[in-house]
């Protein structure tokens, strides 16, 4: 594999992880409020009634859609990007590596198996996983 060939796949490594971090980014906040509130809006309420005796009320939890909402309402389009820019950090050169490492190790494992075969992408993924820890750590 050329130079030019291994800065194509780094560029487009860190476009595609880029992209897919921004797309996502929205989702991973309205994941991360739903999973925070302090709200208990989980439990059942019992109430205790001396007319008419014990009743359960089931106290209705927010889905996703509702909690998206309620931040669209409360804090304006822009507040679904927040923490993008840290993650933008990890992500773009994490993603850059993997796709350079993945395209670099198929290339050569290409000559070792069948080229393109279930192993020489198998064994590629994971060689480009373990080089994109490393190079990230």
């Amino acid at each position: 594999m050329s130079q030019r060939d291994t800065l194509v796949h780094l560029f487009a490594g860190g476009c595609g992880g880029t992209v897919g971090a921004i797309l996502t980014c929205p989702l991973e906040v309205v994941k991360t409020r739903l999973q925070s509130s302090s709200v208990t809006l989980y439990i059942s309420e019992v109430q205790l009634n001396t007319m008419a005796g014990a009743s359960v009320n089931r106290i209705v939890s927010p889905g996703p859609l509702h909690c998206l909402k309620v931040i669209l309402e409360k804090e304006g389009p822009r507040s679904l990007f927040r923490g993008l820019g840290p993650n933008l950090v990890g992500v773009a050169p994490s993603r850059a590596i993997y796709f350079a490492a993945y395209s670099n190790c198929k290339e050569k494992l290409n000559g070792v198996f069948d080229p393109d075969s279930t192993q020489v992408h198998m064994i590629s993924a994971a060689m480009a996983d373990v080089e994109a820890v490393i190079f990230t750590l």
